[in-house]
């Protein structure tokens, strides 16, 4: 009995040693992804059509902030490209940094949104690092970030979370699942690569030097950056397009106009 035992322990070592990673739920970045969607989860909005919609208030307040439900639809997969069940929601985020080098944030998240405390603390703005999964990962390695918030209950459906709140904007949000950077798709039938996520914010200027309470605020100056360039269509003013018509229309004045000095505590607080 005693030598079956020990030639069942080498075979154990011998099976652990050489089973692929993927076994033990390892993602593989090239076989999974992050899709931009809106709408219901049964039949979801992809693409271009749902990343329009992808605008935010720094309060986070609903209606025209991250309006249809706003997520990324997120599949982590193995090698093999089994999908990976029962990824802890924590560990899918959008992953953000708090803020910009000069405010002494660094790391691999999004260092121009700005998401803290320490330098917006009137109002008292709250820390936002993970933008976490609505719920673990199902049977086939799916699960969605809906950006406003979520139940934690219905994946996939808006719920207003009062600590997910930011300002400002950067040209990539990146997605990680248990440490793996993931890529996106434009649509879930896409190659990896095609998309990048990126949210617009109505607070699209100010916030990221090392000056007191100057970010997540709809100000003055962000509303004359867009009353004064109507027509215009260049680098800047792809992020001052709110609904992504391809310029800086009436409609993105109306948009910000609606949202004009909102901030942290206003019109919700939190």
């Amino acid at each position: 009995m005693l030598k079956v035992a020990k030639l069942g322990t080498a075979i154990a070592a011998v099976l652990a040693w050489i089973v692929p990673a993927a076994y033990a739920g390892v993602p593989d970045v090239s076989a999974s992804f992050y899709v931009p969607q809106a709408g219901t989860v049964a039949a979801p909005t992809e693409g271009t059509v749902a990343a329009r919609l992808f605008r935010m208030c720094p309060n986070n307040e609903g209606g025209t902030s991250l309006p249809n439900n706003s997520r990324v639809k997120v599949v982590v997969r193995d090698v093999n490209g089994n999908g990976i069940p029962g990824v802890a929601a924590a560990d899918v985020c959008v992953l953000m940094n708090g803020g910009t080098t000069a405010q002494g944030f660094s790391g691999v998240g999004a260092d121009s949104v700005i998401s803290n405390s320490q330098w917006n603390q009137t109002p008292l703005c709250p820390d936002v690092r993970c933008v976490a999964a609505d719920v673990p990962t199902d049977a086939t390695g799916t699960t969605y970030i809906t950006f406003t918030g979520t139940d934690g209950v219905t994946p996939g459906v808006g719920v207003r979370n009062a600590n997910r709140k930011w300002g400002h904007y950067d040209t990539d949000l990146p997605v990680y699942a248990l440490g793996f950077k993931l890529s996106g798709r434009l649509t879930t039938g896409s190659a990896n690569g095609t998309y990048v996520l990126r949210i617009k914010n109505i607070d699209w200027t100010g916030g990221l030097g090392a000056l007191n309470n100057q970010g997540e605020a709809v100000t003055v100056t962000d509303f004359n950056g867009i009353a004064n360039t109507i027509g215009q269509n260049n680098v800047i003013s792809y992020w001052k397009d709110f609904d992504g018509s391809g310029g800086v229309a009436v409609a993105d004045l109306n948009l910000i106009t609606n949202h004009l000095n909102h901030d942290c505590d206003s019109p919700l607080n939190p």
